[in-house]
């Protein structure tokens, strides 16, 4: 029998971790693992995605998600997260 992250798409398991999580619960998860990530960047984006999940409910949800999970990576020695990233320009792009 294959296992859920095996038939779900990443995207819809974030949804349903969102669903599922209170904005504290998951900030305290992805503080967790914030060290098996070999990228920060692609940290911070799936922080980032999480965050705009919880904004879909409603903004208070994403705000304590995001000064939650800034708080425990403060606590671990790690940075927080990039919550705005500038868009790539053409310059850099290239």
């Amino acid at each position: 029998m294959p296992k859920l992250y095996e038939v779900v798409s990443p995207a819809r398991q974030m949804e349903l971790a969102v669903q599922s999580r209170s904005p504290a619960r998951l900030a305290q998860t992805f503080a967790a693992f914030v060290g098996q990530f070999y990228d920060r960047a692609a940290f911070d984006a799936l922080a980032r995605q999480a965050s705009a999940l919880y904004e879909m409910e409603s903004p208070d949800r994403a705000s304590a998600f995001r000064a939650h999970l800034d708080r425990r990576l403060c606590d671990r020695y790690h940075t927080p997260v990039a919550w705005e990233v500038a868009p790539a320009s053409r310059d850099q792009a290239a």
